[in-house]
């Protein structure tokens, strides 16, 4: 990529002034000039690739910087290498890698996509994903590597329930986005914070929150194949005039057929306020409060049949929209600590 000056004794100074500063120097694992042990080293924390030079006929001096720390469960990964290079990721991620530039550029080539990593870019690798990239001489780059579980297990915090299917990011982070760059300030202030001799992070209570703003912020702020359903989670609390119409729709149509979406779009607001509404107001779902309301009415029935000509326990059933009778049985069981055929053949006896 261009012509290179020549090596001096000065380059040489610049380059040992350099190891000793920047971010994450109090974290130095490697500083070398051979392209191997970089490589091997480099792979050791993120993932196996392949580097060479971009130009085979390049004299310019190999400069590998390797540096890394963790905050909570995040990896935090600072690579240079002083030359220009080609890389080929040769296995499939298993985690996720935020691609970052303090200078330079890198060009990726992920599928059939291209993104290049820059002042105003950045680059998220997800899980099963493989790429190539193109880095310029200047190029100096910090990864924060996420495991899998550990990105899903915030997003499940946040959803209110597991997710079904991996988390799969946009490849390009417009680092200008307002809320991205919200994330960006707060990532630096953290990166600064590491290369303190006590700094916030390096204790424990702080260093759990930072994971959280981290991974929150990532999740809130670049898209990804969940961002859809995070974004109910901004919607506005439910009125309680609005819980209180969704319960009287609940108990006008027991006998009726109603799903969760039927309920929602009756007072107007999307099936997941719903759901939140509910585990907000009564700790429970809407689908579980209206089987327990059919239970109670099932149990009525059951209690005030008439034992010269009772229903028979199918019948009742039925009426309250119990369309399987084993399980309507095991929730009735489970609530009164009898099977409903007892109940009824303790009234009947009765009479």
């Amino acid at each position: 990529m261009g012509e290179h000056r020549r090596h001096t004794v000065d380059d040489d100074a610049e380059w040992v002034r350099a190891a000793m500063t920047g971010p994450l120097a109090r974290h130095r694992l490697l500083s070398t000039a051979d392209v191997d042990e970089f490589c091997s080293r480099a792979s050791q924390i993120l993932s196996v690739h392949d580097i060479h030079r971009t130009n085979a006929l390049d004299t310019a001096p190999f400069r590998g910087q390797v540096r890394a720390t963790s905050v909570g469960d995040v990896q935090f990964v600072y690579l240079e290498q002083g030359v220009d290079m080609d890389v080929d990721i040769l296995e499939r991620l298993d985690y996720y890698d935020v691609m970052l530039a303090y200078s330079g550029t890198n060009e990726i080539t992920c599928s059939d996509r291209l993104s290049k990593v820059g002042a105003a870019h950045g680059a998220l690798l997800s899980p099963r994903m493989r790429a190539r990239m193109r880095m310029d001489a200047d190029y100096r780059q910090m990864h924060l590597r996420i495991d899998q579980h550990v990105l899903n297990q915030r997003l499940e915090n946040l959803l209110g329930r597991p997710p079904h299917d991996p988390v799969i990011f946009d490849l390009t982070m417009d680092l200008s986005s307002p809320r991205l760059s919200t994330w960006m300030s707060s990532l630096r202030l953290l990166i600064h914070d590491l290369d303190k001799e006590d700094g916030l992070t390096r204790h424990l209570l702080a260093a759990t929150s930072w994971q959280d703003m981290l991974l929150t912020g990532l999740l809130v702020s670049h898209p990804h194949s969940y961002s859809a359903a995070l974004h109910e989670q901004d919607h506005p609390r439910v009125h309680r005039r609005t819980f209180k119409q969704a319960l009287d729709f609940c108990d006008e149509h027991l006998a009726d057929p109603v799903t969760v979406g039927d309920i929602a779009r009756h007072v107007g607001i999307s099936a997941r306020s719903l759901q939140r509404a509910f585990q907000e107001e009564l700790g429970t779902s809407p689908t579980r409060y209206l089987q327990s309301l059919r239970l109670a009415q099932a149990r009525q029935d059951l209690l005030e049949m008439d034992p010269a000509s009772p229903e028979s326990v199918t019948q009742i059933a039925h009426r309250w929209g119990f369309v399987h009778l084993s399980r309507f049985a095991a929730a009735y069981r489970k609530r009164y600590g009898e099977a409903p055929s007892a109940t009824a053949m303790r009234v009947v006896a009765g009479g």
